[in-house]
């Protein structure tokens, strides 16, 4: 199943990075783009939005929105 969240505060390819690292360990795969700023997580089970933004905050000033 893929999740997928709307971020903000992603402004460069070196926050890409950031929020990539940051969210692996939450999902099978993760994939993150600069423009649109999106992250799509292909989990097995799904990952609650309060995870998502957790591991965010633990990295820098990143927040992120559920699309589904």
């Amino acid at each position: 199943m893929k999740q997928s969240f709307e971020l903000s505060g992603v402004n460069c390819m070196h926050c890409v990075a950031r929020v990539k690292k940051a969210l692996e360990p939450l999902a099978e795969s993760v994939e993150v783009t600069l423009s649109p700023a999106l992250a799509v997580l292909t989990v097995k089970e799904p990952v609650s939005l309060e995870k998502v933004n957790k591991a965010l905050a633990e990295v820098g000033d990143y927040k992120a929105v559920a699309l589904n």
